[in-house]
């Protein structure tokens, strides 16, 4: 599992984390939650290692702290909000760089890249040069490269690990439920994903636990009925919501429980 305990976190002299964990099972697709400056991707980054931080971070009961860099990327893969690149690599490319250790060991690793590409609606892509995709091309070529990396959600009895922060943000809703749905099967296969979302029906439609932050610390974690109630959610986002409840005669709504990928 992944255990993340009293999560401090200074930036600029300010105070953005506040003593937050965060447990997650293997198994089980976790989503961090919360308005906007609450300290979502702060916690994530934290516990991936790319903030400085007071508390621990254990992942498979072992202190990240004590683990080399090349053994974390055997069972730790990291999507960020966005990723730049400076030359002209082709999406193909982008993709083999998530080829590693075991992974790039296996006879059949010179497909791999192809069938990643395929898992994210990119199937066709790999020729084509990476700066020359959209936004919501990019962003799924990155996921790509990122699930190669862990491509076996479990490696001799040890769980393997997706972080992803907003993995859906610059997607239309079909795209969306694709990536979600790899994601969902991951972690029913065994692997663990932690996600950061915005998207309140998405995460209650794939979450298995939820984690909402408010100002730097943890409000609520559990379920989606547990942790997703009028109160929760009216008082970390400063307005009054309604959960599962129609919008008013006449106004025209979508479900994404209701669409189905084709």
């Amino acid at each position: 599992m992944l255990d993340a305990k009293d999560i401090d976190v200074e930036l600029g002299g300010k105070a953005i984390l506040r003593g937050a964990s965060l447990q997650a099972q293997a198994g089980r697709l976790t989503v961090i939650v919360g308005p906007n400056g609450s300290g979502k991707t702060t916690l994530l980054r934290a516990i991936t290692g790319d903030l400085p931080h007071s508390g621990s971070v254990c992942l498979n009961g072992q202190n990240t702290r004590r683990i080399p860099a090349w053994a974390l990327a055997e069972y730790r893969a990291v999507l960020p909000q966005a990723s730049q690149l400076a030359f002209p690599f082709t999406v193909h490319e982008v993709v083999r760089l998530g080829l590693v250790g075991a992974t790039a060991l296996r006879a059949d690793a010179t497909h791999l890249p192809t069938r990643a590409l395929e898992r994210v609606g990119l199937a066709g892509y790999g020729g084509r040069y990476f700066q020359e995709l959209s936004g919501g091309e990019q962003a799924r070529a990155q996921l790509a490269r990122v699930l190669l990396q862990v491509w076996q959600p479990v490696v001799a009895g040890v769980p393997r690990w997706l972080f992803l922060d907003e993995p859906v943000a610059a997607l239309d809703i079909g795209h969306q439920l694709q990536v979600m749905t790899m994601a969902r099967d991951f972690a029913r296969a065994g692997g663990g994903v932690v996600a950061v979302m915005h998207d309140l029906n998405l995460t209650a439609m794939f979450a298995d636990d939820i984690t909402l932050m408010l100002d730097g610390q943890v409000l609520a974690h559990g379920g989606v009925r547990d942790v997703m109630t009028d109160t929760n959610l009216s008082h970390a986002y400063g307005c009054a919501l309604r959960v599962s409840s129609l919008p008013r005669a006449g106004e025209a709504f979508i479900l994404p429980q209701a669409a189905e990928i084709a």
